[in-house]
């Protein structure tokens, strides 16, 4: 494989796509043509999109934790503890709602950690691809310029929070909700600001290293913004970013995957990798068709009343998803660039 193709995860021109391109384009186009543009497109949840793409993306973190006992054993936490503590926290907020005591607070404290882990998920991510293509392409940062990115990524983390609590007011204790809208409008310009900062610091980063920074890089790092910026003006649209954010994950086990098979010297090891690539998507497809439409059915057929048992499966699998990635991706880990990166030394 030539040098200029192994700079990348998947392919240099696919990458910048996947990692933010397309969905910067997609959402400002949403903004920008909202008067053309059917309400019922931007704040759709679409089940095919779902299954593909959100659905398969939790299935390709459970297939990459469990596909070794190595594994297992080296994130015990994840594989083993974490997922029992949270099946009886599930069961015991299930519960709680059932006749006679009708308690929702357990299943509503799933949904806010849900909610509040998330922001942390996608803004984690985004450093951590922001990190992996700084390696790809051999660009060192400082450590204030590692400090400040990740600061301005934390800084949107405390916006999606706030967000989150802004648009599901139950979450919020009755005597702060009056402060709600000022507290929001804060973070609003704080979100701004770390845009401005940030940016500012990847102008440093290109001017010190005299090369462009690659747009595989940035992009991650503004989208995160677009995304933001299109949850503010649309703030039930929230589907579309867990889309995107899918996408992005997704090149990252997918290139995992890819070089557990070979490293392709000839056409044969291709055909080899792109054979696997398609039985391992479409296991990840049918693992996520039961799992987000077919459990669903199965426990409310015909007649329903079985919703709460799917919404708390939801938000078990959405945890764990987000902690097995707090886990799983961390470059600095030898093991883990080895299983990442071992294309770019082909």
């Amino acid at each position: 494989m030539s040098d200029s193709r192994s700079r990348a995860i998947i392919n240099p021109t696919v990458d910048p796509w996947l990692v933010g391109g397309l969905s910067i384009i997609i959402l400002l186009g949403f903004i920008a043509l909202s008067s053309r543009i059917p309400t019922e497109l931007i704040l759709g949840n679409f089940i095919v999109l779902t299954v593909l793409l959100n659905g398969t993306h939790f299935m390709a973190s459970y297939a990459l934790l469990y596909s070794s006992r190595t594994y297992i054993q080296r994130y015990r936490t994840a594989a083993i503890y974490l997922p029992l503590g949270l099946l009886g926290l599930g069961a015991l907020s299930l519960w709680l709602a059932m006749p006679p005591r009708g308690n929702g607070s357990g299943i509503q404290l799933l949904m806010i950690m849900t909610a509040l882990y998330l922001a942390l998920h996608y803004t984690g991510q985004a450093w951590g691809m922001i990190a992996s293509y700084a390696h790809v392409y051999g660009i060192k940062f400082t450590i204030s310029e590692r400090q400040t990115l990740r600061g301005c990524l934390r800084t949107m983390a405390l916006w999606q929070m706030g967000w989150a609590l802004s648009t599901s007011p139950s979450y919020i204790p009755e005597r702060l909700l009056g402060w709600a809208p000022d507290i929001m409008l804060g973070l609003n310009i704080v979100g701004f600001l770390s845009f401005v900062v940030g940016s500012a610091t990847l102008i440093s980063i290109r001017k010190r290293t005299g090369v462009p920074l690659p747009s595989s890089l940035v992009l991650p790092f503004v989208s995160i913004y677009v995304w933001y910026f299109f949850l503010w003006w649309y703030p039930q649209s929230l589907f579309w970013v867990q889309i995107f954010h899918a996408m992005q994950y997704l090149s990252f086990p997918f290139r995992v995957e890819l070089n557990r098979v070979s490293v392709p010297t000839s056409g044969a090891e291709q055909a080899l990798q792109l054979k696997h690539l398609l039985k391992y998507s479409a296991a990840l497809t049918a693992a996520s068709l039961f799992v987000f439409v077919g459990i669903d059915k199965m426990i409310n057929y015909p007649d329903g009343g079985y919703e709460n048992y799917f919404l708390v499966l939801v938000c078990l699998i959405n945890i764990h998803h987000y902690f097995i990635d707090g886990c799983i991706w961390h470059i600095s880990n030898p093991e883990v660039r080895a299983e990442l990166f071992a294309h770019l030394k082909a």
